[in-house]
């Protein structure tokens, strides 16, 4: 009875050390930060939730009523002008994120600037966040070479002690966001590069696997195929 108790003991701790060696080997927990405006939530390799796995969400509000926040890392594959019918927007070639589950049909924008811009909250430094349609239009038709911007469709919130919760259950880390990470032109990167995954694990990503299928076919992605996305109403901005 000892021996298959101590087997069982020896076979269990192995078994964590494979699970669990990207984040234990990356050094990710001594980067925890407090919660609040302007961190990274990363997403703990035992997260399986096929709405954050493999994520990294940029909080752009944490407070009493709750956390509301930003995936940086899952492209949607489509570009602003498969998805809006305003002629304006035709020929804009900025790829669209999936910023989150929730409201899904909304878009968000991320954009840097150095003085502060009326209709939109500072998140970190020079780098703001809006959900009004008049904001977001201009923004990208007047987008200046040194600025960074990014257009996500969706958000992630939390209710009151949700979030404090998930991560006292090993589902998240926190750490400081950087504008370099939050405007990567390779979001595929980001959360392998934090818990130091080799090139040759497979990261189980339902965006990442559509990328691999929307490559290998021969037929683009079509307007057809594109998620219909309804305006916010000119002022109306997102609740935080």
């Amino acid at each position: 009875m000892k021996r298959v108790t101590g087997q069982w003991l020896i076979g269990g701790f192995i078994f964590l050390m494979l699970v669990c060696h990207p984040f234990l080997s990356s050094g990710a927990l001594k980067k925890h930060v407090p919660l609040k405006k302007g961190v990274f939530l990363v997403a703990t390799p035992n997260l399986m939730d096929p709405n954050f796995i493999h994520s990294v969400v940029l909080l752009i509000d944490y407070g009493t009523k709750g956390a509301v926040g930003l995936i940086i890392n899952k492209p949607a594959f489509l570009l602003l002008e498969e998805v809006l019918p305003e002629e304006d927007m035709k020929g804009v070639s900025l790829p669209l994120y999936i910023g989150g589950p929730v409201n899904k049909n909304t878009l968000f924008l991320l954009f840097t600037s150095r003085k502060p811009v009326e209709g939109a909250h500072k998140v970190l430094d020079n780098i703001y966040f809006s959900a009004r349609k008049d904001l977001i239009f201009h923004t990208i038709r007047k987008k200046e070479k040194t600025m960074d911007l990014k257009v996500f469709a969706g958000y992630a919130g939390w209710a009151p002690g949700q979030l404090e919760m998930e991560i006292r259950r090993g589902a998240w880390i926190t750490m400081e966001a950087d504008r370099k990470t939050i405007f990567s032109k390779d979001p595929s990167e980001i959360w392998p590069s934090i818990f130091e995954v080799p090139s040759n694990i497979m990261i189980y990503n339902d965006i990442y696997q559509l990328r691999e299928q929307a490559q290998s076919s021969q037929n683009s992605l079509s307007l057809a195929s594109a998620p219909v996305l309804f305006w916010l109403q000119k002022g109306d901005i997102l609740n935080l």
